[in-house]
C-alpha cells in the first residue's frame, strides 16, 4: 500500500496508533470469546491462552509480543494514547481474573493470580524474544501451564 494511501486514512500516527489498538483489544476480546465459549472448565481456558502462545513461539521469541511491546512503547511518551495501550494488557488482566473467579478464587486472589500468570507470561515474552529463544519461550509456557494445573 502506497504510504499516500495510510495518510489519507490515517490523518495523524496517534489515528494510526488508535486504530492498530483497537484491533488488538478487539482480537483478544474475540478471542477470549471463542474460549468463554467453546471450553467448558475455566482452568482449560487459561492452558488455552498458554498453548496460543505456543503455537506462535517462534514469532513472539523473534519479535516479542505485540501488545506488550506496542504498550512500552507508547508509554514512553506522554499522550492519550497510553491509556489505550493499556487496555491491551488490561484486556488480558480481566479475562485471565475472571478464569480464577471462575474456579472458586475470592477476588483479590483471582486478581494477585491474574497479575501473576501474565507477569510471567510477558517476562517470559521479553526474554525469550531479548534471546530469540523459542525453546526458552516453550519451557516457560509448560511451566505455565504445570503452575495453572496445579492451583
Amino acid at each position: 500500500m502506497p504510504l499516500g494511501n495510510v495518510y489519507y486514512h490515517f490523518r495523524t500516527k496517534e489515528a494510526l496508533l488508535e486504530a492498530v489498538i483497537a484491533a488488538h483489544v478487539e482480537r483478544l476480546q474475540t478471542r477470549f470469546t471463542q474460549w468463554d465459549r467453546e471450553i467448558a472448565d475455566p482452568r482449560e481456558r487459561l492452558i488455552a491462552l498458554l498453548q496460543w502462545e505456543r503455537e506462535a513461539k517462534s514469532s513472539l521469541a523473534r519479535y516479542g509480543c505485540p501488545y506488550g511491546s506496542l504498550a512500552q512503547e507508547i508509554n514512553k511518551d506522554d499522550t492519550q494514547l497510553v491509556s489505550q495501550a493499556a487496555r491491551m494488557l488490561q484486556t488480558y488482566l480481566d479475562w485471565t481474573e475472571k478464569q480464577f473467579r471462575q474456579q472458586g478464587k475470592d477476588e483479590q486472589e483471582a486478581k494477585d493470580l491474574a497479575i501473576d500468570l501474565i507477569t510471567w507470561l510477558q517476562g517470559a515474552l521479553l526474554l525469550s524474544a531479548s534471546s530469540r529463544s523459542p525453546q526458552l519461550l516453550d519451557r516457560k509456557l509448560l511451566r505455565m501451564e504445570q503452575w495453572v494445573r496445579s492451583l
